[in-house]
């Protein structure tokens, strides 16, 4: 600090309080909800800019899928685990996230994955993603991605403890 200056410092317990506690809090109250309702805003107005930019990477998947290039096809299941929830596409979100899970765990294990396991995964996101927003396909995409979900737990588990499976 310049020498010309002369300042003093004064510890936060030092301060004169503005606001009476309770009057505080609610202050923090209603700031944090008019910042979880802009953030929420926010992700509304981008929600079709998100969709959209899923369903371009499942045209990256789904092509990857196609030509048997795996490393992408992780790659592009890993970005659609993450934005795919934010984007109204949960099941979608929750599909690419068991077949990552699956992958990341074959990899750790030093075990081969399986082809079958892989397709049906692949083949699921594609199709929840590209679905229809009615009830009943919706349910279905849910139902597809509990199920995956339990083979995933399962596979891993045998890797983990080949004897117990």
């Amino acid at each position: 600090m310049p020498e010309d200056f002369d300042v003093e410092l004064i510890p936060t317990e030092g301060y004169k309080q503005l606001f009476p506690v309770h009057r505080r809090r609610a202050a923090m109250f209603s700031l944090a909800g008019l910042g979880l309702l802009n953030a929420n805003r926010a992700i509304d107005t981008m929600t079709g800019e998100l969709r959209t930019a899923v369903l371009d990477l499942v045209d990256v998947l789904d092509e990857a899928m196609r030509e048997g290039d795996l490393p992408t096809a992780h790659g592009a299941a890993h970005e659609i685990r993450g934005l795919a929830g934010t984007a109204g596409l949960d099941a979608t979100g929750r599909i690419a996230n068991s077949l990552c899970l699956y992958l990341d765990g074959m990899r750790d294990g030093n075990a081969k994955s399986d082809d079958a396991i892989v397709t049906l995964h692949m083949g699921a996101i594609v199709r929840s993603a590209r679905a229809s927003d009615d009830d009943d396909t919706k349910r279905h995409s849910n139902t597809v991605a509990e199920q995956l979900a339990a083979l995933v737990d399962r596979k891993l588990a045998e890797i983990k403890d080949p004897v117990r499976a």
